[in-house]
């Protein structure tokens, strides 16, 4: 089932399906900043994006679908190469959640991972809020367990401006620090600059000059590891522009580079770079690279939040 939430500025759906964000319309211009489809079927159908939905228990990949924690090593799904992505085979992402609250401009959603999951530990609750405040969208989420287990969530929905697609808009992120993949897409272990180089977005930059310079666009985290309240990234055009808050310590970018022939909303059928996700989360396979990182690890009896904000302005307006 879809759920809307709306203010005077905003309007949201939310569907119990991987508690994903299908709409998010600006009221004053009309635009839609998400990609998705019109119902839940559409999003069952194209599983592979992720198409604005919610990622368990870990997002990003976990290298080998591997870990050490607590002494133990433990195996999880493999679904990405020899990799582990998104939470496993069948993580949070395709789900159906339980609708704990509705308000008109609020949802809360929670979901039971058993013991064993994907190989993951613990019995762990996650619980995940869409809040509307004034000209933002605020996604929050806590998780407790039964025992030491990893807890990294992020939303993955995929924003546009309005546009045929994001090459002419413009991005700006506040960190000049990023880390490479491999081949397989999965993060090193090592932290570079961006100066010089097509990740740099330490200015406003137009995507379309730096994505030619890419073969694959950009799949990279980019590195602030602090837990407080920051401006992470703003992405703009003459119409709107979408600034992301979080106390996450890291966010992958990507361009949507692998996108291609999905049938979304609006009649529209999706190609890479239609879209720009900007996955708030804790830096990728960082659990197997030791403590130099900080670490999704939530502890047995615990309990872990975050947040995510999207401010949504009309270009030029503070």
């Amino acid at each position: 089932m879809i759920y809307t939430i709306e203010n005077e500025f905003l309007k949201a759906q939310i569907a119990q399906l991987g508690a994903t964000l299908c709409r998010l319309i600006d009221k004053e211009s009309g635009i839609d900043l998400v990609l998705g489809f019109d119902d839940e079927d559409g999003y069952r159908k194209n599983p592979g994006p992720n198409l604005g939905a919610t990622i368990g228990r870990n997002a990003n990949r976990i290298g080998e679908a591997k870990f050490s924690l607590g002494g133990k090593t433990y195996q999880l799904s493999v679904n990405d190469n020899m990799n582990q992505l998104h939470g496993g085979v069948n993580g949070f992402a395709f789900k159906t959640w339980e609708v704990r609250e509705v308000r008109p401009d609020s949802i809360t959603l929670s979901y039971f991972s058993r013991d064993g999951e994907e190989g993951f530990p613990g019995n762990l609750t996650t619980q995940v809020t869409y809040r509307l405040e004034k000209d933002s969208l605020i996604f929050s989420f806590s998780g407790q367990s039964d025992a030491d287990t990893l807890f990294n969530i992020t939303n993955h929905s995929y924003f546009t401006l309005g546009e045929e697609d994001i090459l002419n808009d413009e991005l700006y992120i506040s960190t000049d620090r990023y880390a490479p993949v491999d081949e397989y897409s999965l993060t090193k272990d090592e932290v570079k600059e961006v100066g010089d180089t097509p990740y740099d977005f330490t200015s406003f930059t137009r995507l379309g000059t730096n994505l030619s310079k890419l073969e694959r666009g950009i799949d990279n985290n980019y590195v602030w590891e602090d837990f407080g309240d920051k401006l992470m990234a703003s992405f703009r055009n003459e119409k709107l522009q979408l600034n992301v808050y979080s106390d996450l310590p890291d966010m992958h970018v990507y361009t949507a580079y692998y996108l291609g022939g999905e049938q979304g909303k609006y009649g529209k059928t999706y190609k890479p770079y239609d879209g720009l996700a900007l996955e708030c989360q804790y830096f990728p396979n960082g659990i197997n690279y030791g403590e130099k990182y900080l670490l999704p690890i939530l502890r047995k009896g615990e309990t872990m939040s975050h947040y995510i904000r999207y401010e949504i302005k009309t270009a030029g307006k503070e």
